[in-house]
Order: structure tokens, then C-alpha cells, then sequence
């Protein structure tokens, strides 16, 4: 299970192709392809106005220039512990293709 938004991204960067590739929402400078940004939002839940657990809206978008089947189950494996969801487009205008991965997992507060 991934306990922490940290964790998730020590995982993606884990991933050899996505070494230095890797990003919160965007990147200031042009990267070669493949790339990956994340995104996540949060929301708290608890009894008795207790908060003590967060829950991770965490979304991976990987950019390549062919649909990298390799480079996608890389990623679902470094998440295997966690219901992932995938989608993937092809950006005509940027020719590359976007595989979308989401996924929640809990995150227990201090």
C-alpha cells in the first residue's frame, strides 16, 4: 500500500526510463519524450470533527512519442498495491500519445 504522496513519487522516479523525467504538473523547460507529470488533491475524512486520514487523489500522465506498452506496465507494477485506473489519447497536435493513471490511496495524519 502507499502510505504517503512522497512515497508515490520515490516510486515513479524509480522507474529507469523516467529518470529526471519527472514532475510536479509541468515541467519550465522542454524534456525529451518519454515524460511523466503527477498531480494529486486530498481530502480528509474522520469521526467527531477528527480528521485522521487523508485521502490521495493521485494522477500519473506519461507522455511518449508511440504508445510505450513496456514503459506502462513498468508503472502499473510500481503500483501494484493500489486499484489503478488508465486511459490513453493520442495528442494529434503534439504528436505524442498521454496514458492517464489514477489512483487513491489513504494517508493517516499525525
Amino acid at each position: 500500500m502507499v502510505h504517503s504522496v512522497k512515497e508515490a513519487i520515490q516510486r515513479l522516479e524509480a522507474i529507469t526510463e523516467l529518470y529526471g523525467k519527472v514532475a510536479y504538473d509541468h515541467f519550465t523547460t522542454e524534456k525529451t519524450l518519454p515524460f511523466a507529470v503527477y498531480t494529486y488533491d486530498f481530502s480528509t475524512s474522520g469521526a467527531d470533527d477528527y480528521h485522521g486520514v487523508q485521502w490521495i487523489d493521485f494522477t500519473i500522465e506519461l507522455y511518449s512519442a508511440t504508445r510505450n506498452f513496456s514503459l506502462e506496465e513498468k508503472i502499473i507494477k510500481a503500483f501494484i498495491d493500489v486499484e489503478i485506473d488508465s486511459d490513453t489519447e493520442y495528442i494529434s497536435d503534439e504528436r505524442m500519445y498521454q496514458t492517464v493513471f489514477n489512483f487513491t490511496f489513504p494517508q493517516k495524519l499525525s
